[in-house]
This record gives C-alpha cells, structure tokens and sequence, in this order.
C-alpha cells in the first residue's frame, strides 16, 4: 500500500510540472507565475518519492509484470537525465563534451526539457496502465480459483508437490499423503505482500483434511493460493 501512495505523489508532482507547460502556451500569466513557484517543490518532492517509491516496491517486484518494471526504470531514468541535462552545469558540459555549439542555448535547453518530459510523460502512461493490467489479471486469477476438495483416501502414500501462480501471490507446497490422510504439509515457497497469517492454513488443512475450508481471516487471497497449491498437488497424482 505505502508503494501505491508514494506512486500516486509522484504522479501528482508530475502533473504539477506538467501544468507549468499548459500555462504557458494557454498565454496564463498568472497561472504560469504561481505554478513555477511550486516548480522547485514539486521537483524535489518528485525526486524523494521516486527513490522513496522504488525503495518500497523493490521487495515484490519479482511479483510483477516484467513491462511494469522496464517501464518504472525509463520512467526513473528519464527524470534523472531531465535533471542533469537541463540543469546549467550539467548542460554546459555534456555540451562541451559534444562539441556542439549551440546558438541559443536557452531555446535548445527548452526544447531539450520538452523532448524529455514528453518522453517521461508516455514513460509514466505506460507504467499505469501496466500496472493496472497487471492487477487486473491478478484480481482474475484469485476470481479463477475452484476448491473443490480431494478425496485421499485411495491415494498411495508418498509426498507430492503443487502449486499456484496467481501473480500477485504465489505458492508451492510438498504435501505428504499416509494412509490416506494428509499427515504433512511443508510450505517451499510463499511469495506475497501481506498474507504471512495466511500459513496457519496449513495446519487448519491437515486438521480437517479438507482443501476446500474457510480462508484465513485478513488473508483470504493468500489463502486461497495455498489452497490450491495443496490441491494441484494431490490432484496431480
């Protein structure tokens, strides 16, 4: 939630910087004055938040579509080139590094700073509606889900192995079958954000040796992964 908030202030920020280029081509003088005034802020505030942001998702990002990361990168890495180049020194030097001879800086500057924010602009658009998909399909998966239950009480005895990928969460688990009861369940991967109480279903599962029962209160998506990780695994076999 606290990668979702800070995302949001980003793109606030950036909606503010944006708006300084709407003032000025609508000719609003007093609009233009005021929005420059938080220029420097919401700069800076853009600057913290995306490394306080990139901070925050970076434990789950193994969970993510791998277009949600490319795009925060170049959206990241766009803002830090604007930065660097449009700033004075920086300028002044990758321009002497280039040997470009620029006759009007000011003007070269700003067309420089427009190119960049544009390009940081589809950056940003792209990363949304990645993200979104990417949840939506999530959402979808955890929809998919079917308990169904599983009788074992004819299967061999011997440990079988399941899982589930809903996205967002995944789960694999070696569940171990004796004498037609579910006697162990080990859990070998549990990739989530905040369903750690989720695991206490394991013991629930072997208690009732049912898959199909009541998730985890306050965890019911993490639940429900494990669930159906430990019913792949003995309907697989």
């Amino acid at each position: 939630m606290s990668g979702i908030i800070t995302g949001y202030i980003c793109l606030l920020c950036f909606c503010i910087l944006l708006l300084k280029a709407l003032t000025r081509k609508a000719g609003l003088r007093k609009a233009d004055r005021f929005i420059m005034k938080l220029h420097k802020p919401a700069s800076g505030i853009l600057l913290i938040g995306s490394a306080v942001h990139m901070m925050l998702v970076f434990p789950v990002l193994r969970m993510r579509n791998i277009a949600v990361l490319v795009t925060g990168i170049c959206a990241a890495a766009t803002y830090l080139l604007l930065i660097v180049f449009c700033h004075n020194g920086g300028f002044q030097i990758i321009s002497k590094n280039l040997n470009t001879n620029v006759s009007n800086p000011a003007a070269y500057k700003l067309q420089l700073h427009r190119v960049m924010s544009f390009i940081m602009l589809v950056c940003i658009a792209a990363h949304i509606l990645f993200y979104y998909l990417d949840f939506e399909n999530y959402n979808n998966r955890i929809a998919c889900i079917r308990l169904q239950g599983v009788d074992t009480s004819q299967m061999e005895d011997g440990i079988y192995i399941g899982e589930y990928d809903a996205g967002y969460i995944y789960a694999q688990v070696s569940v171990t079958v004796s004498d037609g009861l579910i006697t162990d369940i080990r859990l070998l991967e549990h990739r989530h954000q905040r369903g750690k109480n989720a695991e206490q279903i394991i013991q629930n599962i072997i208690t009732s040796q049912r898959t199909d029962i009541d998730a985890v209160s306050g965890a019911t998506n993490s639940s429900l992964v494990i669930e159906k990780a430990v019913e792949n695994a003995l309907d697989a076999n």
